[in-house]
């Protein structure tokens, strides 16, 4: 006979035996422990065997099909009447093993089933076949409760990145701002990230960064990304050099193939100017009530041009100034807002502006959350891409 391509240890299996006939109870006994299985326990027709899986937990049920009081069919429609047995390996024993019988039994939720008599060869194969199936089945089981237990944690420590409810809040109040924020990733982790930094004098920093892809990899740049900026203080730096500083820092971390886009703006409220540089982000929304037309604000999307981060460490970033008064407004944005869609396709870069002119018609105060109701509605889930989304206005 040739050796089983997969032969795990069956040692710590628990098989239970149903059968009203001592001899067969036995006899199968003998026939499973030259499999290696030593833990093994008996019960003399269904009802008994019903007790006997809840007390014992086996791993696989050995069922006699004709047996008093209940026989094999109504124990093993019982069992899968159980959420908790539902993929416990029942095989069936019979001696008509006719086409028909073993529709019954399988009609009645059996995995397979043995003829008698018994051969011991083939039993001990259909055996270890049932039981290799559930090892195999409960350890992947096991391996993926153990990832989504890690990933869960490793998304609360991405989480914790971002900046918090109430310490936007707190910021809000400090400088006369309406800030509002929306983080959502397309799988259990992502590679957005974005903070804000006050900075002294009336100044705050303000840093939006997407890099490449999304999941593990792109997280893991997330938490680099955090560490550096810990490393390069953003006072009394200009966000050109600050942005050259990261690249060159990102450079030496960052694995070969993997970049970032970002943003990188300092407002400073005493001259009420907005100041940035960029690296191939999504072009930023700057809305100013200087030139109040009929429709609203001056609404216009800023040059975000730039070499991306981690590509070369010899990238150069240019500031460019703008006004941004009271009343005036940002708006970042990662690439999943405009590259995301559903069947009217996505939204596409040029439409930002009048998507942004439509949620401030439905609320000129916090105008995210009907953006993100309008984006949601017109796009496919889950999002093929981190969607992150910043808006930061200047009370009048």
């Amino acid at each position: 006979m040739a050796a089983p391509a997969l032969s795990l240890s069956l040692s710590d299996c628990r098989v239970l035996i149903v059968d009203d006939n001592e001899f067969n109870r036995k006899s199968l006994a003998l026939v499973i422990r030259r499999a290696g299985i030593t833990q093994i326990a008996f019960a003399e027709n269904g009802r008994e065997g019903l007790a006997a899986v809840d007390r014992f937990r086996p791993d696989l049920v050995l069922l006699d099909v004709d047996m008093p009081v209940m026989n094999g069919l109504e124990m093993c429609e019982a069992l899968r009447r159980n959420a908790t047995h539902e993929e416990l390996p029942v095989l069936f024993q019979t001696a008509l093993d006719s086409d028909e019988e073993q529709v019954r039994c399988f009609e009645a939720g059996g995995s397979d089933f043995i003829s008698k008599p018994i051969k011991p060869g083939e039993c001990v194969a259909r055996v270890r076949h049932q039981l290799e199936k559930r090892k195999l089945f409960n350890d992947l089981a096991a391996f993926r409760e153990r990832v989504q237990r890690e990933l869960s944690h490793a998304r609360a420590m991405q989480t914790s990145l971002l900046p918090e409810d109430r310490r936007l809040a707190e910021v809000a109040d400090r400088y006369g701002l309406t800030l509002d924020a929306h983080f959502e990733t397309s799988s259990e982790l992502g590679g957005d990230f974005w903070g804000i930094y006050p900075l002294g004098d009336g100044r705050l920093g303000l840093l939006m960064v997407d890099f490449a892809g999304h999941g593990i990899t792109a997280a893991i740049n997330t938490f680099r990304l955090h560490t550096l900026i810990d490393r390069l203080p953003m006072q009394h730096m200009a966000p050109s050099q600050w942005l050259t500083q990261l690249n060159a820092a990102l450079n030496d971390v960052l694995p070969r193939g993997q970049f970032a886009t970002a943003f990188f703006g300092i407002l400073d409220l005493a001259v009420d100017t907005l100041t940035f540089a960029a690296a191939g982000s999504p072009n930023p929304v700057l809305g100013t009530p200087a030139a109040v037309r009929e429709n609203g604000p001056d609404i216009r999307l800023l040059d975000s041009a730039g070499l991306v981060l981690g590509v070369s460490r010899r990238a150069q970033y240019v500031d460019q100034t703008y006004r941004l008064p009271r009343g005036g407004f940002l708006f970042l944005y990662s690439d999943a807002l405009i590259e995301c869609g559903g069947e009217v396709g996505p939204l596409g870069q040029d439409a930002v502006p009048d998507f942004v002119r439509d949620a401030l018609a439905r609320d000129r105060q916090h105008p995210l959350r009907p953006m993100m109701d309008s984006f949601y509605a017109r796009t496919r889930l889950p999002l093929r891409d981190d969607l992150t989304a910043v808006w930061v206005a200047r009370r009048a």
